[in-house]
């Protein structure tokens, strides 16, 4: 029984000490990608006719937590609009179609098709539109999002019952996460991810097109270097008549795109 008793503490030890490694992880990380760098890559585009992005925001998180990503890929000459739905609380019977009201005031100069990226849960709902409004969409890029696998195993499943009052399981609009959309997908995922499996985020050959991986923790991809690179390469391999030309220039943004940074 002594023997037993040991073994279950050391369990419970090492579990402990692996989930303060993941924190630690994801702060060092976190306080990685904002380190300033000193050159950026700038896409040179027309005024009005950059391809334009609704960046999604994780859960509990709001537009501001994206600001990084959207003023880095607004600098490289894309156009990245805020989802303009306050804080996300998770799946609610209207999200669709207040996710339709936001769409219909971004496209109504521009009825084409636009890119949605999501960070984290705000990946799930990008690919769940997607597959009730395809033609309102021209690919999903997803980042650190857990689409494939079984979600309630996933450290995200606790918080997000909490905040969203239902199982993870079971929301409250139709919704099968591993079936890819109809429109071109790219899942960026991380192995340094502390609070989603790699597994999860990246997904099988047949639940995304595309999978890219960068070293950032899940906190930190908004405003990763690495992972604004992956997705503006997302965008080009998704997307190959949205890709422009790269103009180096000197510049000082914090957490942009270095020129080390972008993929060949």
């Amino acid at each position: 029984m002594s023997d037993c008793t040991d073994c279950e503490d050391f369990t419970d030890r090492k579990s402990l000490s692996d989930s303060v490694l993941h924190l630690l992880q994801e702060c060092w990380l976190l306080a990685w990608s904002v380190v300033p760098t000193g050159r950026m890559l700038r896409r040179r585009v027309a005024s009005l006719g950059g391809p334009r992005l609704v960046v999604l925001p994780g859960l509990l998180a709001t537009d501001a937590a994206m600001r990084p990503m959207r003023l880095g890929l607004n600098h490289a000459g894309y156009r990245a609009y805020r989802w303009g739905l306050g804080r996300n609380l998770g799946a609610s019977a209207d999200l669709f179609e207040r996710l339709d009201r936001r769409l219909d005031q971004v496209q109504r100069r521009d009825p084409r098709p636009i890119i949605l990226l999501g960070w984290s849960f705000g990946g799930l709902i990008a690919r769940e539109y997607a597959k009730v409004a395809p033609h309102r969409v021209r690919a999903v890029i997803t980042l650190g999002s857990p689409f494939s696998g079984d979600l309630s195993t996933t450290m995200l499943a606790r918080v997000y019952e909490w905040v969203a009052g239902h199982r993870v399981d079971a929301p409250p609009i139709e919704c099968t996460l591993p079936q890819k959309p109809p429109v071109p997908t790219a899942a960026i995922w991380s192995r340094c991810d502390g609070v989603i499996p790699a597994a999860a985020a990246r997904g099988g050959v047949d639940e995304a097109d595309y999978r890219i991986e960068v070293s950032c923790a899940h906190l930190a991809f908004p405003s990763d270097r690495a992972t604004l690179a992956a997705v503006i390469e997302a965008i080009a391999r998704c997307c190959p008549e949205a890709a422009v030309p790269l103009v180096e220039r000197q510049a000082g943004f914090a957490g942009g795109l270095s020129a080390q940074g972008l993929p060949a």
